[in-house]
């Protein structure tokens, strides 16, 4: 099948619109507000568009936490892979990335911790939950020494930046930053 006439760029255009949509739902109002109709009525398209993108709610849900957590985690990636040869500034990098997730990206973060909230009643969810902490397990293990020690504080890191969000402003942000570099180092386990 050819794309001569566009309609898979306009279709992955169209799935983008709606699944930032969906994180906006998420974010303002929980997971259990995620439905075709208020993507629909959020990204100003048809429940019929939504629906054809995303059949089912479960496929929906699923597919926004892998779109927000993939575009949390890859910028992160980029960040940490970036400081390859500077292992030392990885607490440093995380910390203010953690204080970007809350300021910058707070629609992102908050639609990401609302399913994995969610993910606690929904067996489909768990999986990605399970591949977006390991991967920031992975990320943590050079500078912790130990995969096992970089899943503990990513838990952590977790839990630091979901009492930030429950905050109505992010005025301290500063707190952030240093509770996540100094969790960090802790932390490490050098050889």
């Amino acid at each position: 099948m050819s794309d001569d006439d566009g309609r898979l760029a306009r279709g992955a255009v169209r799935r983008r619109l709606l699944l930032d949509a969906a994180m906006q739902v998420v974010a303002s109002g929980g997971s259990g507000s995620l439905t075709h109709r208020a993507v629909a009525a959020q990204a100003h398209v048809s429940v019929a568009s939504v629906t054809y993108h995303f059949p089912s709610i479960g496929e929906l849900r699923r597919e926004t936490l892998e779109y927000a957590g993939s575009g949390i985690g890859l910028e992160l990636a980029d960040l940490v892979l970036a400081a390859a040869g500077r292992i030392d500034d990885i607490p440093e990098i995380c910390a203010e990335f953690a204080v970007r997730l809350v300021t910058e990206r707070r629609i992102e973060t908050a639609a990401v911790f609302e399913l994995i909230v969610a993910a606690g009643h929904n067996e489909e969810l768990r999986p990605v939950v399970a591949i977006y902490n390991s991967r920031l397990a992975d990320l943590l293990a050079p500078y912790e020494g130990d995969r096992g020690r970089a899943s503990t504080v990513g838990a952590a890191i977790q839990g630091l930046l979901l009492e930030q969000l429950a905050r109505a402003t992010s005025s301290e942000s500063h707190h952030l930053r240093r509770d996540v570099a100094d969790l960090i180092r802790r932390y490490r386990v050098e050889a």
